[in-house]
């Protein structure tokens, strides 16, 4: 079951207290913000400074700097209502519940479910409930005045197109990928050591050793490694060390070992293919799934999976090791078989690797939200017309690009044409 998605708005990391905010609570009815005819309460401020802990999302800034941008983020909210409001833009009870319900459909959830889950985290459901309502007005707002105005040329088209052939060299490149890690501060004999590992592991897989069982190997000698298969990309995708080291080799072949800050890279040119060659628009495939859900640690899981790769290397039948030992008990009983499937119908991660995978040719080992997969892809379907194809693509690439820019352009416009008077702790952030 996927991890569910919640739409509650500003759903950012956890909060520092201070004693800033500790007086905020005391005053959790004042006002913090009028903006235009709206006011933003401080009760409004510490529930939403109560979602950033509950949801405990990391990567965002902390203490001082995080509340200035929730301020800034409430502030520009209730612009963008005012404006939804002034367009006469509405979201009936109706709509708001076929929306629900399709969080819950993608979630693989009833309602029921859905409501104990939200509850679950701490929320309550009918505040989430409005908190949805008011991202779907904004972005309605935003649909209706950005992605209505867009105008993409035939021109501009063109131009993408030849500037993606002379930065890819006109090819997208599938990768394996190990490195040997070294610490940041690294003396010249652990520099040593790891190149010599290096070296080794490079010269095990010319010899056609699996880089997942290479990888293995060299774990269980106490190196700090790592591995996968890093899909399918374009020079202009990758590191520029990749970059220069993949546009000098052909299918099949392993770089030498490249240096970076974080070790020694090997790489593997997996599959090259002319960018002209279109990506499927449909793929049939089967699957094994070792499930991270049920009490197996990671670790567990990761194993398992690569005792599945070696039996499968070794000859062993795809649809037996599924009805085996695949935890997706739908599809093992018709031995991995997922039949048909287009873009958005799979969790991203699995679609990039199915998409990318040849056909009649077994992936590496890789990690979704409900475990470890290895795929097969056993047919594929290309688009009638793969020019027409790239052209959809480059100009929806162009329309995002536009879009991005108009959007921040529209939202500066009214933000500073707005009337907002801070008070309270915010004042400072005048």
């Amino acid at each position: 079951m996927r991890n569910i998605i919640l739409a509650v708005p500003f759903l950012l990391s956890t909060l520092l207290a201070t004693p800033m905010l500790a007086n905020a609570e005391s005053e959790i009815d004042s006002i913090l913000a009028v903006v235009n005819d709206d006011i933003i309460l401080t009760s409004e401020f510490v529930r939403e400074r109560d979602t950033m802990i509950k949801q405990n999302q990391p990567g965002l800034p902390r203490g001082d700097e995080l509340n200035r941008l929730l301020v800034e983020r409430l502030i520009v909210r209730s612009i963008q209502l005012q404006e939804a409001e002034r367009r006469n833009i509405r979201i009936d009870d109706s709509r708001l519940q076929r929306a629900i319900e399709d969080m819950a459909r993608n979630n693989n959830m009833s309602l029921t479910q859905l409501r104990a889950s939200i509850t679950g985290q701490g929320l309550d459901f009918l505040q989430f409930r409005e908190d949805l309502r008011k991202d779907m007005l904004v972005s309605t707002l935003t649909r209706r005045e950005i992605e209505s105005n867009l105008f993409v040329s035939e021109a501009e088209i063109e131009d993408l197109l030849n500037n993606e052939k002379a930065i890819t060299g006109e090819y997208r490149y599938n990768l394996e990928h190990i490195l040997v890690k070294l610490p940041q501060q690294a003396d010249s004999q652990q520099d040593a050591a790891a190149l010599a590992v290096a070296q080794n592991i490079a010269s095990r897989a010319r010899n056609n050793e699996l880089f997942v069982d290479l990888v293995r190997s060299a774990r269980s000698n106490g190196t700090d490694i790592e591995g996968g298969n890093l899909g399918t990309r374009t020079l202009k995708d990758m590191p520029d060390l990749f970059a220069q080291a993949v546009k000098t080799v052909e299918e099949g072949d392993i770089t030498q070992p490249l240096r970076s800050v974080a070790g020694y890279h090997i790489l593997k040119l997996a599959t090259k293919t002319t960018i002209s060659q279109a990506t499927p628009s449909k793929v049939r495939a089967r699957h094994i799934l070792v499930s991270t859900r049920s009490g197996r640690s990671n670790t567990e899981a990761q194993q398992r999976i690569r005792d599945v790769q070696q039996q499968l290397s070794s000859g062993a039948d795809f649809a037996e090791i599924a009805r085996t030992f695949s935890d997706d008990s739908a599809s093992a009983a018709r031995g991995g078989d997922l039949s048909w499937f287009g873009p958005g119908e799979m969790v991203a991660e699995f679609e990039q690797v199915a998409f990318s995978t040849p056909t009649n040719a077994i992936s590496q080992p890789f990690k979704t939200a409900f475990g470890w997969h290895i795929v097969e892809v056993l047919e594929q379907q290309l688009p009638d017309n793969p020019q027409a194809e790239l052209k959809n693509k480059a100009r929806d690439q162009l329309r995002q690009q536009k879009a991005e820019d108009a959007f921040q352009s529209w939202l500066s416009t009214l933000r500073s044409n707005a009337y907002v008077e801070l008070r309270g702790f915010a004042k400072e952030y005048q």
